[in-house]
């Protein structure tokens, strides 16, 4: 593994530490069939000897965000484990939220993201964890546990982080654009109508637009939220579409020239999505210089479900380094599996010290997002702007 790729992750974890983002039915309860004998023969991590197989149910639900995870693991547990992973996409942690509330979902496992984590716990919606069934919790980054959000790790266990920024096109762009005025000045929007994009998200795109203004992202004050929404309503024209779901699809076919991005989407962008579709080596990811936000999506089981033991099964099994390194390699988002690391192909390494990871300068213009009852105003923002 390169010297240069262990190092840029080692910069990226330890200024983490110091800058600190239809339901299916319910499963059933009968026990898991042994895998069929003419099913694929099971890759990946070996059934771990202290399951108890009698106590796995035949299928668990999981509500995951899109192009999330590496269809291979899903064939590889169920292979080893006789269970079947049935997965749903959400794409913004409010619409996730508000389903879960609604009760009934039939899911078992959701990652929501930091801020998430904490309001669904404090509601009561999730089922503190099993400790002692996560053994492979111990190749987890130490400075990516114990966050704000859930001291202790009670209720989550990281999946994947990353950062927002702009994901462009270098045939359009020679030159990284290197402020949020590529994408919120007008009189540049100008030329490019229709061929860009903005995530559909409440906390993200108000949030870029505080850091174009120079405030936090989660500044609340009436000025900057006032000077927020003007903004975003004046944008919206120029816009092709609020997209959090398929915008790396289309920064790599070309339809968009340059888009609101996940670190992740560009990546996906950049090198394609398995057999999903081809990726674009034109694509590029930069935060811009007045800085952007870092988030973290977790794995949690909701309080309805009753599966909650397989869950924790596949829980271990996504936290195997050779199983997280499979996943970050798929869906190129940054694994907080420090054992995983030196597992990654060795050509991402040059892709991240392209900017589609943080280095410690960068970092330094990262913040997460925070969620209380003052940031509830950027709901209020996000009605109007989407109302327009």
């Amino acid at each position: 593994m390169p010297r240069l790729f262990r190092l840029l992750m080692t910069i990226v974890i330890v200024a983490l530490v110091t800058a600190c983002a239809a339901a299916p039915a319910a499963a059933p309860d009968a026990s898991a069939p042994a895998p069929d004998a003419g099913a694929p023969a099971a890759t990946g991590p070996a059934f771990d000897p202290a399951v108890d197989k009698s106590k796995l149910v035949a299928q668990i639900n999981f509500l995951n965000w899109t192009d999330y995870l590496a269809p291979e693991i899903l064939t590889n547990f169920e292979a080893t484990y006789g269970v079947k992973v049935v997965v749903d996409n959400f794409d913004a942690n409010e619409d996730m939220i508000a389903k879960i509330r609604a009760g009934g979902s039939g899911y078992d496992l959701v990652t929501p993201s930091d801020y998430a984590v904490q309001t669904m716990a404090a509601e009561g919606l999730l089922q503190p964890l099993d400790k002692t069934m996560l053994t492979n919790s111990t190749h987890i980054e130490p400075s990516l546990l114990n966050k704000y959000f859930d001291e202790g790790n009670t209720y989550s266990m990281p999946y994947m982080y990353g950062i927002t920024g702009i994901a462009y096109n270098k045939k359009t762009f020679p030159t990284a654009p290197d402020s949020w005025s590529t994408i919120f000045d007008i009189k540049n929007l100008e030329q490019y109508k229709g061929q860009l994009s903005m995530l559909d998200d409440e906390r993200e795109v108000p949030g870029a637009a505080l850091k174009y203004f120079g405030y936090s992202l989660n500044e609340t004050s009436p000025e900057a939220v006032a000077k927020v929404q003007e903004l975003l309503i004046a944008q919206k024209p120029f816009l092709a579409s609020y997209n959090s779901s398929d915008v790396n699809r289309k920064l790599s076919s070309g339809e968009y020239l340059f888009a609101h991005a996940w670190s992740g989407q560009a990546m996906q962008a950049r090198n394609g999505l398995g057999d999903e579709f081809s990726g674009n080596p034109d694509i590029g990811f930069v935060i811009p210089k007045e800085g952007g936000m870092i988030w973290m999506d977790n794995m949690v089981v909701l309080k309805e479900s009753p599966n909650a033991y397989t869950v924790h099964v596949f829980m271990n099994y996504l936290l195997d380094p050779s199983v997280a390194a499979l996943n970050t390699e798929y869906i190129g988002y940054l694994t907080p599996n420090k054992d995983a690391i030196p597992l990654l192909d060795p050509t991402i390494s040059t892709l991240y010290a392209e900017g589609f990871s943080p280095d410690a300068e960068v970092m330094k213009r990262l913040e997460w997002a925070i969620r209380n009852e003052s940031t509830a105003v950027f709901s209020d923002v996000w009605t109007a702007v989407k109302g327009e």
